[in-house]
């Protein structure tokens, strides 16, 4: 199939092994990256939805490619723009869900969700795909809205009747870099906006609220190969540049471009439209207009080239495709070598001329196949042009996702959006090979804090583990309740045992009663029921018994003061024989902020949270971790649920008493003084 066809979604199609190095023969993907085979293993094993992230270089776009190629559930791929819809040969998000171009405020009573279907008026076809579609995919996350992503979520309710799950219980998948290209929000659309959301991102949508969503960070870079400019550009990623490294960069400055093969990066379209222009004219050969042409429908702000492609011989190009026969990809920059009315040939940066072929792009549309019961995709119109634009110079916006040899800096009168400055610099493989225009100043560096916040979350493997095993529990116990209906009690019981392994929901009445209606169809029913109930506690005294044995020995661990290695090497076996065992949890906990390890010693005491949040423990503990870290407003707040669960704790008052000292509250610092005071006075007099 030609790159850029029209791909059908086929159910049941077997997916590669993850062994494999190679998807399709023209692009080369590293299966064994583990970060990659976490976000694999959560789209097809699970529900959960995920977050692909990953600095520049990193991969995104490729395994996104085999994800999309390789997954077994019926999917759609949507992204923010047109031009980034047509490179990953998706749809753009407003026209799949066709999103109005306003503010989409939450309490907007022209989209309530009583009023949803009569306000969207979707066409039939378009409700039944989205009823039958399992995965969503959008790409370019970073420039999407947060109130876009809520919107999405109140449709996809209305639509599927299922309000009790986020985004009526679809599984999303976004993909894109925080760091990078933020969303273009107006002065006065932020100042609506800001009533409802404390930022524009897409993770500060409200849904979010409601689930978990998974973040999973690429960290192999595949870009670039020079470990310390790795270094360098992680540290302009995050906003925290060195001095050295503003110095190293502004030691790269240049009157102007040499004459080489470079392609210069501006800020702003007016900046880049005045370096093309000046270059072409100044080419004394004469002008070939290359004349594109639409079928069909085909957005005329979604063409990825010039419909009207003007170039002379010796101008400077960039591809924009992939080549099927792997001569350049998406990005490799060449000189014009010949030009003629039916014929166009490219002499790249190595040398190499080549003769290029006419390209065609696809307007695609998702429908739903209801005889099949498969996501197709219908061409509406498509556009064939050469797949080069004039490029002596892009936007940085336009540039993302590109990758260049050498690059030239343009940031003008400085950059106006965080992470310009980290996308342009990123466009390049190496130090050597970038320049800049005029000099890098740290207020041209910045990052939002709430994008540093969030990133805190990427990788915890915890949230990994915990998707994984709640869907493994699903399965058996579905399996489980398939073998009652089925007369197998035995083979019931050893899936019960089983899922409960992964997630005890025994005591879940709700549970109870559903297993106590199968096995009464069954006859028997008391004798059954109280058989498995029996076996089911032993089981889990037992585990609980040798969890609490690891337990006792890591404790030990502790109080004789050795290394934490022992300790938490105990922990984890405990956690091994009984993954919900609370005192485990919190052991390793204890012994993490011993060593000042407080990411770690968060993890644990949140997932002693998640397994009972009616523990004073880990949410006291996570207070006093957020303090240290002079994370004020989320301590409190873990102070609060610690209060709410024991109000009589001498030390805890305590500690609210320091948190209110440190803000300046001193009416609070009073009140929670004088109550410590009390409850120590009156736990002596019990002791007496």
């Amino acid at each position: 199939m030609p790159e850029g066809a029209a791909r059908i979604f086929v159910r049941g199609r077997r997916p590669r092994s993850v062994i494999s190095m190679v998807m399709e023969k023209e692009v080369s993907i590293d299966l064994e990256n583990p970060e990659f085979q976490n976000v694999w293993k959560l789209i097809r094993f699970t529900r959960q939805s995920v977050f692909l992230t990953g600095k520049a270089g990193t991969g995104k776009s490729t395994f996104l490619k085999y994800i999309c190629d390789n997954v077994r559930k019926e999917h759609v791929v949507l992204a923010p723009t047109g031009i980034a819809a047509v490179n990953v040969g998706g749809v753009t998000l407003h026209s799949f869900f066709r999103i109005p171009f306003k503010p989409l405020l939450p309490d907007d009573p022209e989209f309530d969700m009583k009023r949803m279907r009569d306000r969207m008026k979707y066409p039939k076809e378009l409700i039944n795909l989205i009823k039958n579609v399992e995965l969503i995919v959008i790409d370019e996350i970073s420039m999407v809205r947060a109130d876009i992503i809520d919107f999405v979520d109140k449709i996809l309710k209305v639509y599927t009747g299922n309000f009790r799950e986020p985004f009526g219980g679809k599984q999303m998948l976004f993909v894109g870099d925080i760091f990078q290209l933020e969303p273009v929000v107006t002065g006065d659309m932020r100042d609506v906006l800001a009533r409802y959301y404390p930022q524009p991102y897409f993770f500060n949508a409200g849904v979010f609220g409601d689930m978990k969503i998974v973040p999973v960070e690429l960290l192999k870079v595949y870009r670039q190969t020079d470990s310390d400019f790795v270094g360098l550009l992680d540290r302009v990623r995050v906003g925290r540049p060195l001095r050295d490294d503003i110095s190293r960069l502004n030691a790269k400055v240049i009157r102007r471009d040499d004459g080489r093969m470079v392609m210069t990066l501006a800020t702003t379209r007016d900046i880049v439209d005045n370096i093309n222009s000046r270059r072409l004219d100044e080419l004394h050969a004469s002008e070939i207009v290359y004349t594109g042409m639409v079928k069909g429908d085909f957005p005329m702000n979604s063409l990825p080239t010039s419909i009207e492609l003007v170039l002379k011989v010796g101008a400077q190009v960039v591809f924009i495709k992939n080549d099927p026969d792997r001569r350049w990809v998406n990005g490799t920059i060449g000189r014009v070598y010949d030009a003629q009315n039916d014929r166009l040939m490219v002499e790249l940066d190595s040398g190499e001329c080549h003769s290029v072929e006419l390209s065609v792009w696809h307007n695609i549309k998702y429908e739903y196949d209801d005889k099949n019961r498969k996501v197709i995709e219908k061409e509406l119109g498509s556009f064939t042009q050469f797949p080069v634009k004039l490029a002596w110079a892009l936007t940085i916006h336009k540039s993302q996702g590109l990758t260049f040899k050498d690059v030239v800096v343009d940031v003008g009168h400085g950059t106006f959006a965080g992470g310009q400055t980290y996308v342009a610099l990123s466009r390049c493989r190496s130090l050597e090979g970038l320049s800049l225009l005029s000099t890098l100043n740290e207020r041209d560096i910045f990052v939002n804090p709430s994008v540093v916040d969030f990133s805190r979350l990427f990788n915890d493997s915890s949230l990994i583990k915990e998707a994984l095993d709640k869907a493994k529990a699903d399965d058996l116990y579905t399996a489980a309740l398939d073998a009652v209906g089925e007369g197998d009690v035995e083979r019931a019981f050893d899936l019960f045992v089983e899922a409960s392994d992964y997630r005890d929901e025994w005591h879940n009445p709700a549970v109870r009663r559903l297993i106590r209606r199968k096995l009464s169809e069954l006859g028997g029913f008391s004798r059954r029921c109280r058989e498995l109930e029996d076996r089911l506690e032993e089981d889990r005294v037992k585990f609980r018994r040798l969890a609490a044995e690891y337990v006792s020995m890591g404790d030990e661990c502790r109080r004789e003061g050795m290394e934490p290695t022992p300790a938490i090497a105990n922990y984890d076996k405990a956690l091994s024989i009984y993954a919900r065992c609370y005192e485990a949890w919190t052991g390793k906990g204890f012994t993490y902020a011993e060593i000042n390890d407080r990411d770690e010693a968060i993890n644990a005491f949140m997932n002693a949270y998640r397994i009972d949040a009616a523990r004073f423990t880990a949410p006291c503990e996570l207070g006093r971790l957020y303090f240290a870290a002079d994370n004020l407003a989320e301590a409190l707040n873990w102070y609060l649920i610690a209060l709410d669960i024991d109000d009589r704790s001498v030390l805890l008052h305590e500690y609210m008493a320091d948190l209110y000292e440190k803000v300046g509250d001193d009416e609070a610092v009073s009140r929670h003084r004088s109550e410590a005071a009390k409850l120590r006075k009156k736990q002596g007099r019990r002791k007496r």
